[in-house]
């Protein structure tokens, strides 16, 4: 009987990745026919994917100012003027890797295979985090989970414009997931691949190692280490300069690209630049400290009862990670699903829909009353964070908020 059940279970499972693949490879090729080999976009991917070219097809350094401008005249037609962004390849040199598959292709191609990919992965990323969270999957569920993912703002923002905050975002649900079900080795390997983008997971990482050490799940810690230190030496066996060259890209970055923190760019809404500034520390400081104490608080609770810990620390990175745009803020579907799975009783359910609706109507509204142009307004960035940030405190802080045991049945 237990080699039939194994067997049905196999079967059922390749099944499932074959229905994947096939599902995939309709999308890439739907989106190839419908968008891309018609105008190109994803310019936050071709930055990664021209990179990538140069490293692997020409053994080139990607951080090189001869790359730099090979990514602005594709991009730009010409080379990018001193306003403008310098569109180089500003990510660790093991982001490449995540490219890697796809520089043999033309740009139209590689681009429908990674947009494809996102679609993908930010519903695998929701629906693990569903499962994490314990929700009950009724086919209306399913299908609101579904379309909710998918419309959410920083989703298609991040579709569009091939983040890689929506890879990091998949990894880390994906990550949760395999915690969840013992896969621990596995959950090392992704939290680490999931660094490729370090802003979103510049809290995430080492707080769910935190609680992994803690809670006698040494596996998920060795395997992440393992697996960042292959990266990190690979990267240098290829490019020994490339550590200091990413420093210098971001430091290029920032003077181009002036776009600060969320919460700083709120409080430069309403007050001067300085003592703009001088809040912003205060308040990072405040919401670190806050948040190390509320994870310390919370290290011995089970997975299930932890997320909402998790989803605090995303909130924090969405407010404070510097050069974080709405893309990254996918990571606020953490939180949400934390409250969601956690939610005792039937009128709280029905309030934390409404907070959903919120989440997922909010930055559009805001997008469409200040779109200027093709340019997202700065203001869009500050909405889903302090938003988030208002409901986690009414119903965290001010005790409305209780979390349910995890039951075993």
């Amino acid at each position: 009987m237990k080699r039939e059940t194994f067997g049905v279970r196999r079967s059922a499972f390749v099944l499932a990745c074959l229905g994947c693949v096939i599902l995939y490879a309709a999308l890439a090729f739907g989106i190839y026919n419908g968008l891309t080999r018609h105008a190109l976009g994803a310019n936050d991917f071709y930055s990664r994917w021209m990179g990538a070219r140069a490293l692997f097809l020409r053994g080139e350094n990607p951080y090189s100012e001869n790359v730099t401008r090979e990514i602005q005249m594709g991009m730009y037609g010409q080379l990018a003027r001193v306003d403008q962004d310098q569109v180089a390849f500003a990510y660790p040199l093991y982001a490449a890797y995540v490219a890697a598959p796809l520089v043999i292709f033309p740009y139209a191609v590689a681009q429908a295979l990674w947009m494809a990919l996102l679609v993908m992965g930010v519903v695998a990323g929701a629906l693990a985090l569903a499962f994490v969270n314990r929700l009950a999957l009724s086919p209306i569920t399913l299908a609101a989970i579904l379309l909710g993912a998918l419309f959410f703002y920083p989703s298609v923002r991040g579709i569009f414009l091939g983040q890689y905050a929506l890879f990091s975002f998949t990894l880390v649900a994906l990550a949760s997931f395999a915690i969840a079900t013992e896969h621990a080795t596995t959950a090392g390997i992704l939290l680490a691949l999931a660094s490729v983008k370090p802003q979103p997971v510049i809290f995430l990482l080492p707080l769910i190692l935190f609680w992994a050490w803690c809670n006698g799940k040494r596996r998920v810690v060795w395997g992440a280490l393992l697996i960042l230190a292959l990266l990190l030496g690979s990267s240098f066996l290829l490019v020994p300069s490339w550590f200091g060259d990413f420093l210098n890209g971001l430091q290029n970055y920032a003077q181009y690209a002036p776009v600060g923190p969320p919460l700083e760019t709120f409080f430069k809404l309403f007050a001067p630049n300085s003592f703009a500034t001088s809040l912003f520390f205060i308040a990072s400081g405040l919401l670190i400290v806050g948040m190390l104490a509320f994870v310390w608080k919370h290290r011995a609770q089970n997975w299930f009862a932890f997320q909402t810990s998790l989803g605090f620390a995303a909130l924090v990175t969405t407010l404070l990670a510097g050069r974080i745009g709405t893309p990254d803020q996918v990571l606020l579907l953490i939180p949400l699903f934390a409250w969601l799975g956690q939610a005792q009783s039937q009128t709280r359910r029905v309030l934390l829909i409404f907070v959903a609706l919120g989440m997922l109507t909010a930055p559009w509204l805001v997008f469409l009353n200040l779109l200027e142009g093709d340019k997202e307004a700065i203001v869009v960035t500050t909405v889903l964070p302090l938003f988030v940030s208002a409901m986690f405190f009414a119903l965290t802080f001010l005790g409305r908020h209780k979390s349910q045991p995890l039951r075993l049945t």
